[in-house]
């Protein structure tokens, strides 16, 4: 079931990092939902978090950062928080920073779900990002280069990024999660391009964009398994309390 996400939720949680003040939510409710046919998503608005119709899984990803297309193999629990979908609103407290999102979406699902987890590394499958041996073709960042990337289906270019950025952004395109081990310093500009065919598979569609990497950046895309943290879920309770 993929979510719609109608403001920058989850990117607020995905860019947060860790924060060592706690903040809670000011009044919360959370309840089943029950018709499973009202538009599903998550929603900021002000100083309202709206829920909607979204599955117990989804909600746990927003709160410990981890992407949708990411979550069915890093966050693990509980067979029916995947089919179980909860509405829950919340009042946000002023001077909230999206920081300090993911923290008090866990907070929530302790206090009313009873949640418990643990985290433990596996070995998954995963993309690791190198240089080809072509030779790295992205050249390094001019003097006053703009940072950060300029994206369109089918196109990525940066006046200046770092590796760890790209694959980052490469991680997001790719069907599993790319790990940088170019070993590069500094910051690069380039431009990508590749042609996605809707009327491909993903795997298809994928190799064009991995074959782009190799003849446009003279970088490439290792399939191979890689640590990842996962979060595992302990114990949760399908009936929330405290309303």
């Amino acid at each position: 079931m993929r979510i719609r996400i109608f403001t920058p939720l989850l990117m607020l949680c995905l860019a947060g990092v860790a924060t060592s003040q706690t903040v809670e939510f000011e009044a919360a409710s959370a309840k089943a939902n029950q018709c499973g046919t009202s538009p599903a998503g998550m929603r900021l608005s002000g100083s309202q978090l709206t829920i909607a119709n979204v599955p117990l899984q989804r909600i746990a990803g927003a709160a410990f950062r981890i992407g949708e297309d990411r979550i069915d193999s890093l966050l693990t629990g509980p067979a029916w928080v995947t089919t179980e979908c909860y509405d829950i609103s919340a009042k946000i407290p002023a001077g909230t920073s999206p920081a300090q999102m993911p923290a008090m979406l866990q907070a929530l699902l302790k206090a009313r779900f009873g949640m418990t987890f643990h985290r433990e590394t596996r070995d998954l499958p995963a993309y690791a990002l190198t240089v080809a041996k072509s030779g790295l073709k992205a050249q390094p960042a001019k003097a006053g280069g703009r940072p950060g990337f300029r994206i369109r289906p089918g196109h990525i270019e940066s006046e200046s990024a770092t590796m760890a950025g790209l694959t980052d952004k490469l991680s997001r395109l790719a069907d599993r999660p790319v790990v940088d081990k170019t070993d590069l310093p500094g910051s690069y500009g380039f431009q990508l391009d590749w042609a996605p065919d809707p009327t491909l598979n993903d795997a298809s569609s994928a190799a064009s964009l991995y074959t782009a990497i190799e003849e446009q950046l003279g970088l490439k895309l290792e399939a191979r398994k890689e640590p990842m943290e996962v979060i595992v879920i302990d114990q949760i309770e399908k009936a929330p309390t405290g309303n």
